[in-house]
């Protein structure tokens, strides 16, 4: 319990102060007392300048009361107090092993997804280059077909999906159809809604660290039959596809619109 005392220190406001601390405690826990107390004292000159007092060794004073000879400093634990000491202290010890076992597990199970992400990450990256690679050799050797099947791939799937603009002046209206191109023998992607065609490494999609996947243009179901349609066409023009390109890093198709 804390007690503040306001004004003047005197005997009689101390025996008061103690009276009015009892009669909280009486009332908090019948028949309990108070045994050693903390009291601060603030001294003043006559003129009313705030004091510092120290002792012989320049230290800020510090007084001690001794207890009365025969007098207990603290009263004796009974066994029923101790017993729920005891309680106290296990039930806290149990809290604490709760806590550090808590923190085990989410610190391990961090460490588990991190392992996950790694490796997700090392096999999406590996097929991204697989995927680039491809890409760059089909646009040497098979230009025209590549190109060719790329965007038959796009017409087919917007014919059989008709996705519609979800947003904006043009909501409702068919979007526009995508098409592949060759620019400066790269592989270029234009719609109507872009000013410039936007160059690709490859039709699939590309890598993002933060998904740990490879990221397809768009996510709409026509896109994404699309690129299922992409990757039959790479398998032919090359005869077979790496098995490196295959995983759940590729763009997942998501449930029917």
């Amino acid at each position: 319990m804390r007690l503040k005392i306001k004004g003047e220190i005197t005997p009689e406001q101390l025996v008061k102060a103690f009276e009015v601390a009892m009669k909280e405690l009486e009332a908090a826990v019948p028949g309990g007392k108070f045994y050693g107390a903390n009291l601060y004292l603030t001294p003043y000159a006559p003129d009313g300048e705030l004091l510092k007092v120290f002792d012989e060794r320049g230290s800020p004073a510090a007084l001690i009361v001794p207890a009365q000879p025969g007098t207990n400093v603290k009263p004796a634990l009974s066994a029923e107090a101790q017993q729920r000491r005891d309680d106290a202290r296990e039930a806290e010890r149990q809290r604490e092993a709760q806590v550090v076992e808590r923190d085990r597990k989410v610190v391990a199970e961090h460490n588990r997804k991190r392992q996950i992400q790694a490796v997700q990450l090392a096999n999406a990256r590996i097929a991204f280059i697989a995927l680039n690679e491809l890409t760059s050799k089909l646009l040497a050797s098979e230009p025209e077909g590549l190109i060719d099947g790329l965007n038959e791939a796009i017409r087919a799937s917007w014919q059989n999906q008709k996705p519609k603009e979800p947003h904006g002046p043009r909501k409702g209206e068919l979007k526009p159809v995508p098409e592949f191109s060759i620019v400066d023998g790269k592989l270029s992607l234009f719609t109507a809604s872009w000013q410039n065609p936007r160059p690709l490494f490859n039709p699939v999609g590309t890598l993002s660290l933060n998904l740990n996947t490879l990221a397809p243009v768009w996510t709409h179901s026509a896109w994404m039959i699309a690129v299922d349609g992409f990757l039959n066409v790479m398998a032919r023009l090359n005869g077979s596809m790496p098995l490196e390109i295959f995983g759940e890093h590729l763009p997942q198709r998501k449930s029917p619109e």
